[in-house]
């Protein structure tokens, strides 16, 4: 039970923290509490459990591999917005 618990308080936090770091980069001003930190605490919780206790640290590179390409994708579609309106 100490495992699952571990499992999940470490994915919760993990995620958290990419969660922020990435918020941070885009600037973005205010947001709500990121419940996806919860999900992917259970999801590294019961797949740490069920699979291999590697799960967790694979699970948190996919979610901030993910994230920093939302950001990439972002940056990039303000670059293109603002040189279009520069245009006008």
């Amino acid at each position: 039970m100490a495992n699952i618990l571990i499992h999940f308080f470490a994915g919760s936090f993990g995620a958290l923290v990419v969660f922020l770091f990435f918020t941070r980069l885009s600037g973005v001003a205010g947001f709500s509490a990121p419940f996806g930190a919860i999900f992917v605490g259970i999801a590294c919780a019961s797949i740490a459990h069920f699979l291999s206790p590697w799960a967790t640290p694979v699970i948190l590179i996919i979610y901030a591999l993910v994230s920093a390409n939302e950001l990439h994708q972002e940056r990039k579609a303000r670059k293109a917005w603002e040189s279009e309106n520069a245009q006008r």
